[in-house]
């Protein structure tokens, strides 16, 4: 259930019909945009993974988007071997170790490059509490 509210979110976002979504919408000098959406905030217990999903809207280009993430907290890594996105949406696996430090609302970010220059960053929070 919770996968699927963060898809309608981001759906909606997509398709501007959500007036609480967060996004950063950049242009190249040719003309072509790239949007990037709001990841959810994360909570994460110490030696588990959490999912979250980066979306992006294009227009005017087709090539895949590079996805970095910034800033997380000390012992969260992505799991994720490649970092592209070739369609509008991807989700990401985000692994706590069991050392990571415990935070709250720590203030992470991730930034879509696509072609021309063009990247876009969003900024979101991760919760990091000890395994229960």
């Amino acid at each position: 259930m919770k996968t699927f509210a963060k898809l309608m979110c981001a759906s909606l976002c997509v398709a501007g019909l959500s007036a609480g979504c967060e996004k950063t919408t950049v242009e190249s000098t040719s003309g072509k945009k790239l949007t990037l959406m709001k990841p959810t905030d994360q909570n994460i217990n110490r030696g588990d993974t959490e999912k979250v999903m980066v979306v992006v809207a294009r227009s005017n280009f087709d090539a895949p988007v590079m996805v970095r993430f910034n800033d997380l907290p000390r012992g969260v890594s992505v799991v994720d071997s490649t970092s592209n996105i070739d369609g509008n949406e991807r989700t990401f696996v985000l692994k706590a170790a069991a050392d990571a430090d415990l935070v709250t609302n720590h203030q992470a970010s991730v930034t879509a490059t696509g072609p021309d220059g063009m990247a876009a960053t969003e900024k979101f929070e991760i919760t990091v509490k000890e395994k229960s």
